[in-house]
């Protein structure tokens, strides 16, 4: 298929992060500061919208993202191959890591579809929150550290297929709803949740940046207190 015009790609978790913590209209002024599209592919929708819409809890925040489909702010593609490029990764990652005999089934299809279109689009970014496969990406010798821990056994590597997988993502550029996030401060997009009457909470500005990302942590972005207390403290030099 025919590459896109300049375009980022989105995973499932940011979306849901800034759903649930209202932050969904921050998309809107991001993409055109961006100047390209906000993508995501057919499973992420079905995740963040036909699931959902099925559902009680989450019909509210389903019919907010489908609003902003229908605004043209984020952009589904459906396409075959990238699905199958998906389901080999997927394959890839998810016999790469073994323990007890039994290799370990880490990923899913929405995470490796936006990994493949992302891929397939030679995209500016992939925003995706989920630890896993982040590491997977970036850090697949840590992800084994962080498995062994988790599972209290050993986990052993299979080269052949990781290897695979780590040719296939390289040069894949990966930020989280933290940095689009830290991004929108710098913007000063923010700020209106500190200011009254035209006047600025300097007090509260203080405050504003730790606790939106604290927020997004606490609805699914892996990100570390330690991670959350360095970019407060870089943002507040300036």
């Amino acid at each position: 298929m025919k590459n896109m015009n300049k375009n980022i790609v989105f995973d499932t978790g940011p979306i849901i992060s800034f759903t649930l913590n209202e932050l969904l209209w921050l998309l809107d002024i991001l993409k055109e500061k961006f100047d390209g599209d906000f993508i995501i592919p057919g499973s992420v929708r079905y995740e963040l919208i036909t699931r959902p819409l099925k559902t009680k809890r989450f019909m509210f925040e389903a019919i907010r993202v489908n609003d902003k489909i229908s605004e043209g702010i984020l952009t589904v593609l459906e396409d075959q191959k990238i699905a199958s490029r998906g389901k080999q990764m997927a394959d890839w990652v998810n016999n790469s890591f073994e323990a007890k005999g039994k290799f370990l089934e880490i990923v899913h299809k929405a995470e490796m579809e936006s990994v493949a279109t992302a891929l397939e689009l030679n995209s500016s970014a992939l925003v995706i929150d989920e630890r896993t496969t982040r590491m997977a990406i970036e850090e697949p010798y840590e992800l084994k550290k962080l498995l062994e821990k988790r599972l209290h056994t050993d986990v052993s590597i299979n080269e052949k297929t990781l290897q695979k997988f780590k040719e296939a993502t390289k040069g894949l550029k990966i930020i989280r709803s933290v940095e689009l996030v830290t991004v929108a401060y710098d913007m000063g997009l923010l700020d209106k949740y500190v200011t009254a009457n035209g006047k600025i909470d300097k007090k509260m500005k203080h405050k504003l940046l730790e606790s939106v990302l604290w927020a997004l942590k606490l609805n699914g972005c892996a990100i570390s207190k330690r991670n959350i207390d360095e970019i407060v403290r870089i943002e507040r030099k300036f």
